[in-house]
């Protein structure tokens, strides 16, 4: 009898210490939410369409190929060779570094972009700036 006891001794210990390892375990969790405010949630897509809509807005010659060369770059992690896409890169890429705004979610909505601006890009000859007119057209709608 004597294990017997041994046995149910040992059993309702290994219960307390599960009890005490899901309380402490819990507990944590439950402070750092309520202490630290969650990251508001942001679109990167949303951002990056709003920099190029300035930008075919506010540059004296917008060009599709320069917003799809600083989109690619800023895609590859590289920086464009010609003027235009360059600075055009490096204000996207501070879309990148806000709070809120994950690397994986910046890859897709670069990704998003560049095949809307190779859906749009289809003629040349007829609409040069097109995805950029496409992108003023959504953003005046929204």
């Amino acid at each position: 009898m004597s294990k017997r006891n041994d046995l149910k001794k040992r059993l309702k210990a290994a219960d307390r210490r599960r009890n005490r390892r899901k309380a402490s375990q819990s507990v944590p969790q439950d402070a750092a939410n309520q202490g630290e405010p969650s990251l508001p949630q942001v679109n990167p897509a949303d951002l990056i369409a709003e920099i190029l809509v300035k930008y075919g807005r506010e540059d004296k010659s917008p060009s599709d190929v320069a917003a799809t060369a600083a989109l690619r770059a800023c895609l590859n992690g590289e920086v464009p060779s010609k003027e235009p896409a360059r600075t055009l890169a490096t204000t996207i890429e501070s879309v990148a570094r806000l709070p809120g705004v994950t690397a994986r979610a910046y890859r897709v909505a670069l990704r998003d972009l560049l095949d809307a601006a190779k859906q749009h890009q289809g003629r040349r000859q007829e609409n040069p700036d097109a995805f950029l007119a496409y992108l003023s057209i959504l953003a005046e709608a929204v």
